[in-house]
């Protein structure tokens, strides 16, 4: 077996300049088509094939020809709207500051070196790399008027893919993240979990007037979406400190004119928690405040809801056997386990159906979503995270994939992939309720 830690160090300089570039050259959601192109040039260059998937999203395969488990390298191509950020595109905003460039150089580095090192000729399975769009929960209503071209049918890229069956025969997801906590302190976070969330766009509907000479003839959209913002902040006293929920909001329209008695408004929102049922808890309290600021105004609201992502909860037996090699690069000290985020990201619904692991990598200076955000150590944000998740595949994918089938024989999906399409689709909708008649 070529030694693939040769070829991963051989490649590092080329690639570090790909993914630098891409940093450079920003793109949202299914809008990634020259990240995608730059992608694929490498694959092209290293004779893998690959096919089109998502909309905007790759993928490749290297098989062993040997029956085995079935390995999938995640990694992400979207940014996220960045305001001010250096490299931000200038017509929607889009910046790469939460670390994504950087996570398709680890796993793009890896997968063509065992590729070129011929790894899986003497073990078992194949290894999938799965390039995936549109992770950020952004950019909406384009992402809307694709699922009513038929272009996709989810939001989000992974669902997307989930939908489609591309992760049906997967037996273990590997995948790496920038991390949250104290880059200077910690170069690796495993075991971590994540919120997950419901998004909501709400809209209140009042009528019309002058806003000097005949206020009491308006009905004030505006009050009501102020009073319902009132009620959701009363209720956080009832939020359980364990559940770690977050409930945020911005306001995405006011009013139309100041010299009229508002007629619409629209808050956009995020219900978040650490558990299902404590996302589907709090969202029943935020639609009661919701519905009691419309009534007490006498509006009409209508609530739209969004599936969000699910929590992010990773198998503890595949975050041990990542650990082992993860030590084998830096000491202990410098792994945090066990945290939780209060992020989410679609990892989470990986998650919910298969054995998976994101690992926290260091090496980025600023504030995630940030415009300072940046690679800082080149070494700890691609090379480090690439050479362990190489031991990784090759611990998995030997003996005849003894460890990986014992991970996923222990391994308990919180639902299968027919609930969770089904909860995707009722999470999907949009109620109006009428004023006086229909509210309460």
């Amino acid at each position: 077996m070529t030694d693939i830690h040769g070829i991963l160090d051989k490649q590092l300089e080329s690639i570090i300049n790909l993914c630098e570039d891409i940093y450079k050259h920003p793109e949202l959601g299914y809008k990634e088509f020259n990240t995608r192109k730059k992608v694929i040039d490498v694959l092209e260059k290293a004779c893998i094939p690959y096919r089109d998937c998502a909309y905007t999203g790759i993928l490749s395969e290297i098989d062993s020809g040997k029956e085995g488990p079935h390995i999938a390298l995640i990694c992400e191509l979207d940014a996220v709207p960045t305001l001010n950020h250096p490299y931000a595109n200038k017509d929607d905003n889009a910046a790469h500051t939460c670390g994504h460039y950087a996570q398709i150089g680890v796993m793009l580095s890896l997968f063509v070196a065992l590729k070129e090192a011929n790894t899986l000729d003497k073990l078992c399975g194949k290894v999938t790399l799965v390039v995936t769009p549109a992770e950020e929960f952004c950019d909406m209503d384009y992402r809307k008027n694709l699922i009513k071209e038929g272009k996709i049918s989810h939001p989000s890229g992974k669902q997307e893919m989930i939908s489609l069956g591309i992760f049906d025969d997967v037996d273990i997801v590997l995948s790496c993240h920038a991390m949250g906590l104290d880059m200077e302190k910690y170069h690796a976070e495993i075991g971590a979990g994540l919120n997950g969330f419901i998004g909501k766009r709400v809209i209140f509907y009042g009528k019309a007037a002058h806003a000097g000479s005949n206020p009491a003839g308006g009905v004030n959209a505006l009050n009501a979406a102020n009073l319902a913002m009132s009620g959701i902040n009363f209720l956080r006293e009832t939020f359980k400190e364990e559940d770690a929920i977050r409930v945020h909001f911005v306001m995405s329209e006011g009013g139309q004119t100041v010299n009229t008695v508002p007629s619409r408004t629209q808050l956009e929102m995020y219900v978040r928690a650490k558990t299902v049922d404590a996302i589907f808890e709090t969202n029943e309290k935020v639609e009661r405040a919701i519905k009691a600021g419309a009534y007490a105004i006498g509006c009409d609201v209508e609530i739209q809801d969004t599936p969000g992502y699910f929590p992010l909860h990773q198998d503890e037996n595949l975050t041990e056997l990542v650990k082992e090699h993860i030590l084998k690069y830096m000491g202990p000290e410098w792994v945090a386990q066990g945290t939780h985020g209060f992020a989410s990201g679609d990892m989470g619904d990986i998650s919910m159906m298969w054995p998976t692991v994101e690992i926290g990598v260091a090496g980025f200076t600023g504030t995630m979503h940030g415009v300072d955000f940046k690679t800082a150590d080149y070494e700890q944000a691609y090379k480090v995270p690439a050479h362990y998740f190489a031991d990784t595949i090759i611990d998995l994918l030997s003996n005849g994939g003894e460890k990986a089938y014992s991970i996923k024989e222990r391994f308990k999906p919180v639902m299968s992939k027919e609930n969770y399409l089904e909860l995707l689709d009722n999470l999907n909708k949009s109620t109006i309720y009428k004023k006086e008649t229909e509210i309460l």
